[in-house]
């Protein structure tokens, strides 16, 4: 069995675990065959941690609050970081907390292994954004993008997504959905985005497995997101024959997997946007 189909919920939504480190977790998406998931970890003021366990899988991190010394390097806000399984990393502590989100890979995944996975620290801040590849079928949304990873043997990569504010098509009413042959996986930094099922605010996340017809997208107020595309270090889109309206003030219609807690499809109320 892969990993669930989500589109979307809101990480506002899902509770926090304690763990037996003392930190606090919310599993936004695991496979139920593995220990890959996805995970946003609470680390408290004055906690540390031993370095990653051998047979733990590798671990892709992305600081969303706070600041977190690894490996004795501090990680500060959206600092990324990629610790392959079995290169004996991932010490840490914190003084003052922070919250991470957490991509971990199965353990034994090839792709994920000291000596074939590169380990990755980036103040991903200081990185310029690229203009220059996007699909000129989203001008409407004024891409940028940061690289992140690409793993070895076009097992995936990770990137920062940002649109422009106004991204909205100035003539169209209507846009063709798309698949892709890869899974997809997002969460929401800031802005918002709209998709067939709803608003997509800060805190939204998604993962698609590969294969599923979604979009079109649209944004008024912009927005900045962390993406993956397992399966495939470059995105290849097939477009549908069919147009679909363009989703602006769509209800909120989440696709979530049997047995999802009831709490996790309770819609937002937007925040203000001046």
């Amino acid at each position: 069995m892969a990993r669930p189909h989500i589109e979307f919920i809101h990480a506002q939504n899902v509770g926090w675990t304690r763990r037996a480190d003392g930190a606090e977790e919310k599993v936004l998406n695991a496979d139920p065959l593995s220990d890959e998931a996805t995970l946003i970890v609470r680390y408290p003021a004055g906690s540390s941690a031993a370095a990653n366990p051998d047979d733990a899988g590798a671990e892709e991190f992305f600081v969303l609050d706070g600041a977190i010394t690894i490996d004795g390097v501090e990680r500060g806000y959206h600092a990324y970081g990629f610790l392959p399984q079995g290169a004996g990393l991932g010490r840490r502590s914190t003084s003052e907390g922070a919250v991470l989100l957490v991509f971990r890979h199965a353990s034994g995944d090839p792709n994920g292994m000291a000596g074939s996975a590169e380990t990755i620290a980036l103040d991903t801040p200081a990185m310029p954004w690229d203009v220059s590849t996007y699909d000129p079928k989203l001008a409407h949304l004024r891409l940028a993008r940061k690289v992140l990873r690409l793993g070895p043997n076009d097992s995936g990569r990770t990137f920062l997504l940002t649109g422009m504010a106004h991204g909205v098509p100035a003539q169209a009413t209507m846009l063709p959905a798309e698949t892709h042959d890869h899974a997809e996986e997002m969460f929401m930094l800031q802005g918002a985005m709209w998709a067939p099922e709803g608003r997509m605010g800060t805190g939204a996340y998604f993962y698609r497995p590969p294969g599923i017809l979604h979009g079109p997208h649209v944004s008024e107020t912009g927005f900045v997101q962390i993406m993956r595309s397992p399966g495939a270090n470059a995105i290849v889109t097939k477009r549908s024959d069919e147009l679909r309206p363009l989703p602006i003030g769509t209800a909120y219609a989440p696709v979530l997997p049997e047995g999802t807690p009831t709490a996790w499809a309770r819609a937002l109320k937007p925040q203000d946007a001046w």
